[in-house]
């Protein structure tokens, strides 16, 4: 017999395009699914973020500083300094107390207390006796004494309070 035609078998033909859609579906089918976890997983991303994810909230810390504690009395030794030749009273002797509230300050002001007693001699030997015997002019010279000290607690130190100052004695002769 000569060449025979195969002919197509019809079954071969519809399992052939089988075949196809199952791997044209196959395809499909992974397309959606990956769709489908591209939308959840953006769907958690944003969620996370928009409501902040595990993270706690961050707080944030603000250091109060020196606690305030007990009133501590601080005694200078006495400054005993000559005035301005001209002025008619010699010398001025002035004893101090400083009051605090900070234990911190209290161990500066002994640490510092040499670079305290040259800042205060040096201002109590530029006061003049006419304006030390108002009450104002001792107020005034209160106000700059506790500056002074104020100032070194600061650049030296923590930076505490200086409450008061009080002078315990107060002689011009």
């Amino acid at each position: 017999m000569a060449a025979q035609k195969k002919k197509p078998d019809p079954k071969a033909k519809a399992g052939a395009e089988e075949e196809v859609e199952v791997k044209g579906g196959s395809k499909k089918l992974i397309i959606i699914i990956l769709g489908a976890l591209l939308l959840v997983g953006g769907s958690v991303g944003v969620t996370v973020m928009l409501l902040g994810g595990d993270k706690a909230p961050v707080e944030e810390v603000v250091d109060p500083g020196p606690s305030k504690g007990d009133a501590v009395y601080i005694e200078l030794k006495p400054f005993t300094v000559n005035l301005d030749p001209a002025d008619s009273v010699g010398f001025l002797q002035v004893q101090i107390q400083i009051l605090t509230y900070y234990s911190a300050v209290e161990q500066e002001l002994e640490t510092h207390k040499p670079l305290i007693s040259n800042n205060l001699t040096t201002l109590f030997g530029q006061q003049k006796s006419q304006d030390l015997r108002s009450q104002e002019g001792k107020a005034e010279l209160q106000k700059k004494v506790k500056e002074t000290i104020q100032q070194i607690v600061d650049k030296y130190g923590s930076g505490g309070e200086i409450d008061n100052i009080f002078f315990t004695n107060f002689v011009m002769q």
